[in-house]
């Protein structure tokens, strides 16, 4: 059994359609409590897209699409001006196939007329969270990333918070549940 309370490495390879979960310690406001979608992973690099921050509507320039403010997230801290979107159609014209039921990018418009019928669902990310050549390799062997491979593909377009990160941590085993519940910030403790 392993004593180190400490050690959050993952026996999980990252792949394209990998969920990371954010280890419970980590410092990094970008991404502390974090659920990224990796959507590419190779030798040059990788990006995703944080599931779980989402931006109030209210906080959100008028002139944007009311459909896309109300299932905007923050992706990330790299270009933040841009929009991106992942869905579950196949359908949809341009898209590229992420994993199971999980799609990135299309028409725009084909999305948001699906939407209005409730025939897809959607997510849009202003930003991206990107990694370069083995940063991310490297950032799982320093035990700052939980790397999971199968998962009920659904849960990616749920409303998923800081209660869901805990959850799922919960599940991972004892160590990482006695620390699902750490605060997010130590000095509360």
């Amino acid at each position: 059994m392993d004593f180190n309370y400490f050690n959050f490495k993952s026996s999980n390879k990252v792949a394209k359609g990998s969920l990371i979960f954010s280890q419970p310690l980590m410092q990094d406001l970008n991404f502390n409590r974090s659920i990224i979608l990796i959507c590419e992973h190779n030798s040059e690099g990788s990006f995703g897209y944080k599931l779980n921050d989402k931006i109030k509507p209210s906080s959100i320039q008028t002139d944007i699409d009311p459909m896309i403010k109300n299932y905007l997230f923050s992706g990330g801290p790299v270009e933040t001006s841009n929009l991106n979107f992942i869905h579950n159609s196949q359908e949809i014209k341009d898209s590229e196939r992420i994993s199971k039921n999980v799609y990135l990018g299309g028409e725009l418009e084909s999305i948001l007329d699906r939407k209005l019928d409730y025939k897809i669902d959607v997510k849009f990310f202003s930003g991206y969270s990107g990694w370069s050549q083995n940063q991310l390799e490297t950032e799982i062997e320093d035990n700052s990333w939980i790397v999971v491979n199968e998962y009920d593909y659904s849960i990616i377009f749920k409303e998923i918070d800081d209660n869901f990160w805990s959850k799922f941590l919960s599940n991972q085993g004892i160590k990482n549940k006695i620390f699902s519940n750490y605060p997010k910030d130590s000095s509360m403790n």
